[in-house]
């Protein structure tokens, strides 16, 4: 097929180039996530759960957080502004293993995200035995080496 005939195609095709093709790719793009969120809920691992972690390089120690939502319960805000904090054993110990090591050598990232609760529990456990493995110390007090 020539030059001239391909274009003529892609002229012809509805959202086939041009000024369309940005829409064109963003509606694919859109399919596609659309079928995948189909998936996970047809699995039965769709749900509003995410997974994420905090790890201290220096320390070489990790902290893996879970939570519903959008909003990440984030422990570095200041006392006082923090909002709607979570409680219990594992919020008291990462806040204050943040409190104890150099605030500068923190990371943060979202590992899996639109989880089911129980979906995001076998990630979290995944994850903090390759960091186990790895010879990182986990902060989590629920999840104590056996």
């Amino acid at each position: 097929m020539s030059k001239k005939s391909r274009q003529r195609a892609r002229a012809t095709i509805p959202g086939g180039g041009g000024a369309n093709k940005g829409a064109n790719k963003t509606e694919n793009l859109r399919a596609l996530r659309l079928a995948q969120e189909a998936a996970s809920k047809e699995a039965g691992t769709w749900g509003d759960m995410t997974v994420g972690e905090i790890l201290h390089e220096g320390s070489r120690s990790v902290f893996v957080q879970v939570w519903k939502g959008a909003r990440r319960p984030d422990p570095f805000e200041v006392d006082g502004v923090r909002r709607a904090t979570p409680r219990g054993p594992d919020w008291l110990a990462v806040t204050a293993w943040i409190d104890a090591e150099k605030s500068d050598g923190f990371s943060r990232c979202i590992v899996a995200w639109d989880l089911s609760a129980s979906e995001a529990r076998k990630i979290a456990e995944t994850r903090i035995a390759a960091h186990r493995a790895a010879g990182y110390t986990v902060i989590n007090p629920s999840q104590e080496a056996s």
